[in-house]
């Protein structure tokens, strides 16, 4: 049948036709939500940011002091000393919408959205340092894991971003959009952090870690979320919620009314007073008892939920078991970590996250990470003191070495893995 005998067809049945009208207009509305850059200039060597004590960056040089010229293709940002000049180029995204260039490595990519009027909006650039937003300076998302949207303030007219790259951004592509959401509050479930529930084990008070988004221009307070799994509900308070940005935040959900494995739906409704700002539906694992499990405990670095994996003792017996504390490599999850262990018939495996899958190189806070979860398990699964030991792989073996020396009397035996002593040795990894 042709579209158009189709179409007659349809005409003839009032509400069909109006139905297909409707997801058509539908569909075109919400194509036009979404602002995909896709053409910009490009400029190389302006910058140098490495783990050391000063930096150097010509252009936010020149723009924090307002003498930074508007970028056309062929313009001069730097002059450097043996006289090679950093000039503007232009840069057409690929046909997957990501801007690929070795000028990233150490250079800026200068985009621009003219606005018809000013308005609120959030920005989603992957792969990059940072980015000026029309001055301002907002933050990146260095590894591209694309779930880092920040509402922005825009103009009316010009609107310029300066996208700072790297070496992510020249090996990934750096891509970036604008999104325009009606809503001025919801919940952004791109960014979940979620314990499994795990048969015979409490369930009735998990926690897990949701963003919220506020584009208003107004503090949000005496907010809740409120979650419903399989009949249970639960609702958690949460902090105040500053104007124009997001805040991760954590909510309880009860897993008593599940009691088989599987994967089920969980509804969070973000509420204030009477009044539900968004409803957002995700999903919770359950487990068996014999596999790997997420947990998750609020830190005591800034009170935010986080989590760590398990790989439980194969068989327990009525002695205390023996700890192994892994420590993951750059990128990898936690949960990751653990399911690449075979579970042990002698003892228990923890892995933390250091914050994210890759943190800052179990040093800083991944340092306190790893020893907060430590301290949790040992209370957890009462461990042989005397059995207590450290390992981990690439950025997890600088990890080991370096908790195996800040605390050396807590491990019977580190075992690093192709781990690098010293950062400065591994040059600004």
């Amino acid at each position: 049948m042709t579209f158009t005998r189709f179409l007659f067809k349809l005409i003839k049945k009032p509400i069909l036709f109006l139905s297909l009208v409707f997801c058509l207009q539908f569909t075109t509305a919400s194509a036009q939500n979404v602002f995909v850059f896709k053409s910009g200039l490009v400029v190389n060597s302006v910058h140098q940011y490495a783990r050391e004590a000063l930096y150097t960056d010509h252009l936010a040089y020149q723009l924090n002091n307002k003498t930074l010229k508007i970028p056309a293709n062929g313009n001069t940002v730097f002059t450097d000393q043996k006289g090679v000049a950093s000039t503007w180029k232009t840069l057409v995204a690929d046909t997957g919408n990501r801007f690929k260039s070795r000028a990233l490595v150490y250079g800026y990519l200068y985009l621009t959205y003219n606005s018809a009027s000013a308005q609120t909006a959030l920005l989603n650039i992957t792969s990059n340092q940072m980015v000026y937003v029309n001055g301002e300076p907002r933050a990146g998302d260095l590894y591209g894991f694309g779930y880092l949207s920040l509402p922005v303030q825009l103009k009316k007219g010009l609107n310029e971003f300066y996208v700072r790259g790297s070496t992510f951004s020249a090996g990934n592509g750096i891509a970036a959009k604008l999104s325009f959401q009606p809503q001025k509050t919801f919940l952004n479930t791109g960014d979940l952090t979620l314990p499994h529930a795990v048969i015979g084990q409490q369930n009735n008070r998990l926690r897990g870690a949701v963003v919220v988004v506020n584009t208003s221009d107004k503090p949000l307070k005496n907010l809740r979320i409120k979650s419903s799994l399989s009949g249970k509900e639960s609702t958690a308070d949460l902090p105040e919620i500053p104007a124009m940005t997001t805040r991760k935040v954590g909510f309880l959900f009860d897993a008593t009314g599940i009691a088989q494995k599987g994967k089920y739906d969980c509804m969070l409704r973000l509420v204030q007073g009477n009044q539900t700002l968004n409803q957002q539906k995700i999903q919770v694992e359950m487990m068996n008892a014999e596999e790997d499990y997420n947990a998750t405990f609020i830190s005591e670095i800034d009170g935010s939920t986080q989590y760590y994996s398990v790989s439980p003792q194969k068989q327990p017996g009525k002695t205390p078991p023996a700890l192994y504390l892994s420590v993951h490599g750059a990128g990898v999850e936690a949960i990751n970590q653990a399911r690449a262990y075979g579970s042990k018939t002698e003892g228990v495996l923890i892995t933390p996250t250091n914050r994210r899958p890759r943190g800052f190189n179990w040093e800083d806070w991944g340092r306190i990470d790893a020893m907060e979860v430590l301290g949790i398990s040992k209370k957890i699964f009462n461990p042989d003191t005397n059995r207590i030991y450290l390992t981990g792989h690439s950025m997890g073996g600088h990890g080991t070495w370096f908790l195996g020396a800040t605390y050396p009397g807590k491990w019977a035996a580190i075992a690093p893995c192709s781990g690098y002593p010293t950062l400065a040795a591994y040059g600004s990894a």
